[in-house]
């Protein structure tokens, strides 16, 4: 099969809980979710480098590749920490598997980082043919159905297995499934995928770059984050987010990073201790006020505690494309998500000072979870004030019952739009808020 239509194939339940009231824009945006992006970006650490000198980096690699077919590489006015990757001639792609060449099966979710431009690392590995050499041309296929048993040594049959491309292989089956010492390191290197309009870079993120979707970039943009600022970043994980902040910053002022996760934060670490301005802490944001405390260096916090806020909420993540077959089977799971954002919501509202600002974003396409959380803050919170999310770079977000028109065009939602379909990974409601005060006037 080629792209799926839906990535619910297998719980078609679920599509019901995605637009509920904007129905009518199902179809398109199911079919959006499941193809990979055609626009790579990177963002440059403009505290180390520059976009000149990365973008040389870029283009060597990818005239080493490719020659003369090497993509065009630039970067954005509006956004001068990016470097975008234009995807590949469209006439190089062949979306059929050659039929004298073995097959390797890999998962879902392998498959949609195949069609970002990753390679297969042996985790990923489901099947691989009996007498598969090494360096031996195959095709691979991801299982959409998640039929395939880990070791399967026979050709896999499914009419929901997915062409993906051809690789070389570089581990063998008594490398990939030894129970003794299970295998790392790349299994298969990609050589083509049905997605080559996204380059075969590998990954170049480094302390100067970081591989990045736009509509995260843009996310931290909308927070505006200023030197000398205290800013909260209430779920930190991975800190992609939280080193943009800082670098937008200079590094100058406090950082407050959270997340309750020990693993999450622990890996994150060496990637933010090069920062003066972050603090890292274990923490639950829901418990992240606290009216007795007098200091914000840790947490809980004081009310009014600071300028700008980030609440990038843990969400069901339905728009991290390619989405080839969501995890998510039950609609409750989908129905719990916008409670945790509410309370998240809550110890944000009380944590923001007067005038300062609160961006809410998710990767997700809910309209529970993005435009009907915006719609119950503005109702629960009457002091809190809608204002246009700049810049813009997504679509409008969409009219609900309790948010009309005019607000829904001041949300930015990253989707299926005109102009809008090579940009970015995931598809997100990027929101400011603002205490409608008079220092919120002024500062606006």
């Amino acid at each position: 099969m080629r792209y799926p239509k839906s990535p619910f194939l297998s719980c078609p339940q679920l599509e019901a809980e995605i637009l509920k009231v904007n129905s009518t824009d199902l179809a398109v945006l199911l079919e959006w979710l499941c193809v990979a992006p055609r626009t790579t970006t990177y963002r440059i650490n403009t505290l180390r480098s520059t976009v000149a000198d990365f973008k040389k980096i870029v283009l060597d690699t990818l005239v080493t590749r490719y020659g003369r077919d090497a993509p065009k590489v630039y970067g954005l006015n509006s956004l001068p920490e990016v470097l975008c990757i234009d995807p590949l001639d469209s006439n190089r792609l062949n979306y059929d598997p050659d039929p004298t060449l073995k097959e390797v099966i890999v998962d879902s979710t392998c498959g949609a980082a195949l069609l970002r431009g990753a390679h297969i690392y042996a985790p990923g590995v489901l099947a691989m043919e009996h007498r598969t050499r090494f360096e031996e041309l195959v095709n691979i296929f991801a299982d959409l159905a998640g039929r395939c048993k880990r070791g399967t040594a026979v050709r896999f049959n499914s009419a929901e297995k997915m062409f993906l491309g051809k690789g070389k292989v570089l581990m063998q089956r008594h490398h990939l499934f030894n129970d003794d010492e299970p295998a790392t390191g790349v299994a298969v290197e990609m050589l083509s995928t049905i997605s080559d309009v996204v380059p075969g870079l590998g990954n170049l993120s480094c302390a100067d770059a970081l591989l990045q979707n736009l509509p995260s970039i843009v996310c931290v943009r909308v927070l505006d984050p200023q030197p000398g600022e205290n800013v909260l970043d209430m779920c930190a994980a991975p800190g992609n987010k939280t080193t943009h902040i800082a670098e937008l910053m200079g590094d100058q002022g406090c950082v407050m990073a959270l997340d309750n996760s020990k693993s999450r934060v622990s890996t994150m670490r060496s990637k933010l201790n090069n920062y003066r301005s972050i603090q890292l802490h274990v923490f639950d944001s829901t418990k992240a006020v606290d009216a007795l405390a007098t200091s914000i260096s840790v947490p809980p916090f004081p009310c009014a505690s600071f300028d700008r806020i980030l609440l990038d909420a843990p969400c069901s993540g339905l728009g991290n494309r390619p989405q080839l077959a969501s995890k998510i089977k039950q609609p409750k799971v989908l129905q719990s998500y916008p409670n945790i954002q509410r309370r998240l919501f809550t110890q944000a509202v009380q944590l923001l000072r007067d005038g300062g600002t609160l961006v809410y974003s998710t990767c997700t396409v809910t309209e529970p979870e993005c435009e009907g959380i915006v719609a119950w803050a503005l109702k629960k919170f009457p002091d809190l004030r809608l204002v246009d999310a700049t810049p813009r770079w997504g679509g409008p977000g969409l009219p609900l019952e309790d948010l009309d028109a005019s607000q829904s065009l001041m949300l930015q939602r990253f989707g299926p739009n005109k102009g809008l379909q090579k940009v970015g990974a995931i598809s997100c409601a990027n929101i400011i808020y603002g205490p409608s005060s008079q220092a919120s006037k002024d500062r606006n």
